[in-house]
């Protein structure tokens, strides 16, 4: 059993690599690399700079939203503690073939904190769920008043999104249906499938959230969130501003949930599947590929420059 997981870890991190190095060789062949070179080096220093400090920034808010969630289920632990925790959480990420790994960190932390394993685990999937359906929110709101020329299936892509979030955040919140449906309807799926629902650890996790929380706490942490997300856009504008990227704050606020939508996908870190959002998104609204590029590389910059903050901190 244990030989069958390992080899299913392999095949999935072999597939995560060729992803990524696939499709940074496709871009690679479609871009001008001596105008990519142009573009990075007339950046402006600036921009550059505030999009680093602002997406450090954003590691905060994060664990402001994360301590939310933590200081609901009685857990003792200070604001500076999270966000040391979400910044080492930041440099796994960034190292790890996975956009999960930080989140396991987090999780051995505070469960090793609290000796609440459990509500651990909860925590942290619970704040990076409304991190995510959140931000899908943002984007189908705003897709309908895009002038970019986008395809048609792109606001629908976000509204189907973000209600079957919305509509899985609220079924989870339902006790005694979950109870009824796993008693009477699980049994008609193929029999791997409902077995592999029934033993989710990540599904389970967040239904175990779900459950100690009451509206106010959610409130305020969906409150926390549009913060943070806010961030996140700003941090994409000020990356945009970076490369001479020039585009409206409609076009940010549905580019920015398309991007972390596709980084779901299977890739090293996302390096690929983020280059190729930010390429796909932007030359449609004017950009060069080169400069949509350029953009992407400035927010991985931000990305790992905040990582090797977080392993300064795991040093320390």
């Amino acid at each position: 059993m244990f030989a069958t997981e390992t080899m299913a870890r392999h095949w999935k991190t072999l597939l995560k690599t060729a992803v990524s190095l696939g499709l940074i060789l496709f871009l690679l062949s479609h871009i001008d690399l001596a105008a990519l070179g142009r573009v990075l080096s007339h950046a402006h220093a600036g921009w550059v700079l505030v999009t680093v400090l602002l997406f450090a920034l954003s590691i905060l808010l994060r664990a402001l939203r994360w301590g939310i969630l933590v200081h609901a289920r009685n857990m003792k632990v200070g604001f500076w503690r999270l966000a040391r925790w979400y910044f080492i959480g930041a440099f796994f990420n960034t190292i790890l073939p996975t956009g999960f790994g930080g989140d396991v960190v987090k999780s051995v932390y505070l469960a090793n904190e609290t000796d609440d394993a459990g509500g651990a685990v909860g925590t942290v999937v619970l704040d990076r769920f409304l991190g995510i359906l959140v931000l899908l929110g943002i984007g189908a709101a705003a897709a309908p008043f895009s002038r970019a020329a986008i395809s048609r299936w792109i606001p629908m892509i976000l509204l189907l999104t973000f209600l079957g979030g919305a509509a899985g955040f609220w079924l989870l919140r339902q006790r005694s249906l979950i109870r009824w449906m796993r008693d009477h309807l699980l049994r008609f799926l193929p029999r791997g499938l409902s077995r592999r629902l029934a033993t989710m650890s990540s599904l389970r996790s967040l239904y175990d959230a779900l459950q100690n929380y009451d509206r106010p706490t959610l409130l305020r942490a969906i409150a926390m969130s549009l913060i943070f997300n806010a961030c996140w856009i700003l941090i994409n504008m000020t990356a945009g501003l970076a490369v001479g990227v020039h585009a409206n704050l409609i076009d940010y606020l549905v580019f920015t949930p398309l991007v972390s939508l596709a980084l779901l996908l299977p890739s090293i870190g996302g390096i690929g599947v983020r280059e190729l959002s930010y390429v796909g998104l932007f030359i449609q609204i004017g950009a060069t590929p080169e400069a949509a590029m350029a953009m992407s590389l400035t927010i991985y910059l931000a990305t790992v420059l905040t990582g090797l903050l977080g392993g300064l901190l795991l040093l320390v």
